[in-house]
């Protein structure tokens, strides 16, 4: 911590000390509270614990007992319903019209028009059947329709329920006629109804003999005919089954459910096989009786805890959480949160200090000031990989480690994200350089994480405070200038501040302001590039981007795109150079245009939205295109990048890989990644003629393109000698100023061929 003498301004804000005596009374009040609250607590918990117990049994036998109550009422339900299935089927089969129809011969009309549609709409059978006195069937019926099919198809599935069920009928009906007497009736109806499964599912079926309610129509000879109608335990029927007992999500299950708080009936086929469950939830009037009195006993509970937080509770207790809560919100009020490192109110109010010391002591050496400005490189590709967690876990470690290597005096700030300032007090300029190498070396070392090891480094922006005068934020504003120049030399490096900076951020801020003018004013233009073959036919070209600055002339591409990137308009300046290409090129249908991409356009999610936008508003074939990226877009295999390029390869686009060979050429990229041709670096083009390394270097990349089926462009070519090795190499295609610097689109158009 920076301690600083015959400050003039208010104190630096500390945690407050504990003094000894103040330790020995915390501790003679705790064993106070102990005494009292603890005999309390114990009875209040175990009490509250006894009415827990009380209360779950009593809930737990209520539902209990409901369920049960459910379960028998719906067992009565079931055969309640089998019983009035019988009985409104009676009338209808026990009847001298149905023995003339149905028994002694099969009318097919009629038994279409008073029984299948009758014992569909009144009864609600899905199947129907009329079998014959050897119980094969001779009529079946769907749904109130009669089957197109033989009887026997419908009737196969409940045939084993039949065969169980005959036997009992046919007893039943022996008992009933003893003798039978021709053209009398049956002294009662003889039916029988069992559940059974068929079809996958459940039914109520039923089978009754079909005979006179008078006597003046004669059955038939032998064994009556028999009617066999069956219901599903469906949905619909078990809704309406539902409904009378106020049951509302029952189903039918083949194996009894795991949760023992569903109600539950088992359904038993006539031979006593088990066919499934019955299942639903039932009422649960204990729990339900519990969750309107938890809200009543948490508020008691509540009441009692709070009651004793306010009889135990001290004057002095009072006293000592007051003065520490004020302590510790003057420490969250001047320290980041996420290090405990002082934030920047603090760090400006230490700064401001300094300052008035030195203004105090202008000729005293030790009150020379650096101020460090540092940055990490590469946090956000930790922020994308390992998450917000991992860089949280850095910033952290990042913190320890600046602590670690500067003095007490030295007061290390974070501003927020991955920025941190160091104030460095009685300090030279050496010093301060000396201290931003140590740092910039701890920093360069592996980093372990939970996360994993990572590596990373930091730029750093120095300034010494030559002037007490000025104020802290011109100061840091000074300090942030040098680590732009930091980072504009590579990145792990520091820079000190120099007058001239000052100067170049303004010419840089105004130049950035110029570009935002030329692209809403459309003062950026664009020039092509021809690409040729062995034949000398140009067979695509290269749309490269030109500024022309009203008052500083041309606008070096090197520099106009670094600049777009970082005031945050590449994406705009992306979509203004689409724009152009398609709308000037749209009418080569004989040539191939490639635009360059860079790696921030492919990282953005709405990269592709924006290609398929103008795709459709000028109405281009993306198979006459093709999109320039550089090697570097690839590191990292980011996700959205992959994405962008694979949809762009499905649209049609040609995806080029410029410079190849000058960065990180990966196999693995040009497989994972869409990559269609690649373009030999220019660097390479011109070593041709200094030695035969450069040739094999370019007869490798050619062999691997091809191995790769991929197309190959040398580019930079100027001189025929170099066309010529390039040829013998196997490249086919060449860029440059031996085949025609950049030119505007309506010059290009008298190179291409056919127009």
């Amino acid at each position: 911590m920076l301690a600083l003498p015959n400050r003039d301004s208010r104190p630096e804000p500390v945690m407050p000390a504990i003094a000894g005596h103040d330790a020995m009374a915390d501790s003679s009040f705790d064993k106070r509270r102990a005494r009292i609250f603890r005999p309390v607590a114990v009875v209040a918990v175990v009490a509250l614990l006894l009415l827990a117990v009380i209360a779950m049994q009593l809930v737990a036998s209520n539902d209990r007992e409901t369920r049960e109550h459910e379960q028998a009422m719906v067992a009565r339900g079931l055969a309640l319903r089998m019983h009035e299935l019988e009985q409104a089927i009676i009338p209808q089969v026990e009847w001298d019209e149905a023995v003339d129809h149905l028994g002694n011969r099969l009318d097919r009309h009629w038994a279409d028009a008073y029984f299948a549609v009758f014992m569909h709409s009144q009864v609600g059978a899905t199947r129907a059947f009329v079998l014959q006195g050897d119980g094969r069937p001779v009529y079946g019926a769907r749904d109130g329709k009669p089957t197109n099919a033989a009887p026997d198809a419908l009737f196969g599935p409940f045939a084993p329920a039949a065969e169980a069920m005959l036997p009992g009928l046919r007893q039943r009906e022996a008992a009933a006629h003893q003798p039978p007497v021709p053209g009398q009736a049956l002294a009662h109806a003889v039916h029988t109804t069992a559940l059974a499964r068929a079809e996958g599912q459940v039914w109520i079926v039923s089978a009754h003999l079909i005979q006179p309610d008078g006597g003046k129509v004669k059955p038939r000879e032998g064994p009556l005919a028999i009617a066999m109608v069956a219901i599903p335990l469906d949905a619909p029927m078990l809704n309406l089954f539902g409904q009378r007992y106020r049951i509302a999500d029952m189903v039918v299950m083949p194996m009894a459910p795991r949760n023992d708080t569903m109600a539950r009936v088992l359904l038993k086929g006539l031979d006593g096989s088990d066919l499934g469950w019955m299942v639903w939830s039932p009422q649960r009037p204990g729990s339900a009786l519990l969750r309107e009195i938890a809200a009543p006993l948490i508020m008691l509970l509540v009441a009692f805890g709070w009651g004793s937080w306010i009889f135990m509770r001290e004057a002095s207790q009072m006293t000592r959480e007051l003065i520490d809560s004020e302590a510790l919100a003057r420490h969250v009020a001047y320290h980041d949160t996420l290090t405990g490192l002082p934030n920047r109110a603090l760090m400006f109010d230490r700064l401001n200090h300094l300052l008035a010391l030195a203004r105090r002591h202008p000729y005293d050496p030790a009150a020379d000031l650096a101020v460090h400005c540092l940055d990490l490189d590469r946090f956000k590709e930790v922020n994308d990989t390992l998450g917000h967690h991992a860089g949280d876990e850095l910033i952290r470690k990042v913190g320890t480690i600046l602590k670690a290597l500067c003095r007490e005096s030295d007061t290390v700030a974070r501003l927020g994200g991955d920025e941190f300032v160091i104030l460095q007090p009685g300090t030279t300029a050496a010093g301060a350089s000396h201290l931003a190498e140590r740092i910039l070396r701890e920093l360069s070392r592996p980093i372990d994480l939970t996360f994993g090891q990572v590596e990373i480094s930091a730029s750093i922006g120095v300034t010494m405070v030559p002037d007490p005068q000025v104020e802290p934020s011109d100061v840091l504003r000074q300090a942030d200038m040098a680590l732009y120049v930091a980072k504009e030399a590579g990145r792990n490096a520091s820079a000190f501040f120099e007058p001239e900076m000052d100067a170049a951020l303004r010419l840089r801020r105004a130049l950035e302001g110029d570009l935002r003018q030329a692209l809403s004013h459309g003062q950026i233009h664009m020039a092509y590039q021809p690409q040729i073959d062995r034949d000398d036919r140009v067979v695509s070209v290269e749309a490269l981007v030109r500024w022309q600055h009203p008052t500083k002339g041309a606008i070096s591409p090197t520099v106009l795109v670094p600049l777009a990137e970082e005031s945050g308009l590449v994406h705009e300046l992306g979509e203004y150079i689409l724009r152009r290409v398609f709308e000037e090129t749209r009418g080569w249908p004989n040539l191939r245009v490639a635009v360059n991409v860079s790696a921030l356009q492919l990282r953005s999610p709405v990269f592709m939205a924006m290609v398929t936008r103008l795709v459709a508003e000028y109405d281009i074939d993306p198979r006459h295109y093709e999109f320039e990226i550089t090697e570097t877009a690839l590191l990292g295999d980011d996700g959205v990048t992959r994405n962008n390029l694979t949809v762009l390869s499905q649209e049609g686009f040609t995806i080029a890989l410029d410079d190849f060979g000058t960065g990180y050429s990966s196999l693995t990229n040009l497989h994972r990644f869409a990559i269609d041709k690649i373009k030999i670096d220019r660097s390479f083009v011109h070593n041709l003629d200094s030695g035969e390394e450069a040739e094999a270097l370019i007869d490798a990349i050619v062999r691997l393109g091809r191995a790769l089926g991929l197309d190959i462009v040398a580019e930079g070519v100027e001189t025929e000698s170099q066309r010529r090795r390039l040829a013998l190499c196997g490249c086919n295609h060449f860029q440059g100023y031996l085949v025609s610097r950049p030119v505007g689109a309506q010059e290009l158009e008298k190179m291409i061929p056919g127009r």
